[in-house]
């Protein structure tokens, strides 16, 4: 009779990976309520404990993938940025633009980084800290706009705000569909923040 061979440990090369992955397919399939460790690990092929060891929770793992989203979304808009014209203006809007790019790309990133319940402020520091490397991008094209002239005489948070708020909230209808027409929604998108950045709205008329 042949023997069969001993049954070896599964090992995966990259688990902590697998997982973000596999998180998303189930996010994308059936939203944040099915997300679990135990459907991640089936979906890997691993067992529960070997989830624990990166993600005792599941708020670590949604955390994660905010941390990741938030890491990406900061890379492209700086990237963006630096393929233009060295004017603060089209530099404020390919930002923008890169970060409607992003939504549309990583949908179920930009949720999560925005909606995700994660407990308490200082919870997942490496997330805050990267959310704030994203918010960073965003600072540098005001300071930008407000040494160009734009802008010179406003609260610079104030601008920050109202940049962060164009791009996010073009973002979000576009990826929830409420922006349905015929006409190319990324070049409508890039003439809308275009059209916010041609004067400075703030200045009392």
């Amino acid at each position: 009779m042949i023997q069969q061979p001993a049954s070896k440990p599964y090992h995966h090369g990259d688990l902590e990976s697998a997982l973000l992955v596999a998180a998303l397919d189930l996010i994308a399939k059936g939203g944040l309520d099915a997300l679990s460790l135990r459907a991640a690990a089936r979906l890997v092929g691993v067992s529960h404990a070997a989830v624990y060891r990166h993600f005792p929770k599941k708020e670590h793992l949604v955390a994660r993938i905010a941390q990741e989203g938030f890491i990406r979304l900061a890379a492209a808009m700086e990237m963006a940025a630096a393929q233009v014209a060295p004017d603060a203006v089209a530099r404020m809007v390919a930002t923008g633009l890169a970060y409607v790019d992003f939504a549309q790309a990583h949908p179920h990133h930009l949720r999560l980084m925005f909606g995700a319940p994660l407990g308490r402020p200082g919870d997942f520091p490496d997330m805050e800290r990267a959310g704030q490397a994203a918010r960073a991008v965003l600072d540098t094209r005001v300071d930008e706009l407000r040494e160009a002239g734009v802008f010179a005489t406003q609260d610079p948070e104030v601008v920050a705000m109202a940049a962060w708020g164009q791009a996010h909230g073009l973002a979000m209808l576009l990826i929830s569909g409420q922006l349905r027409s015929g006409a190319n929604l990324r070049d409508l998108a890039e003439k809308a923040l275009t059209l916010a950045w041609l004067r400075d709205p703030l200045v009392p008329r």
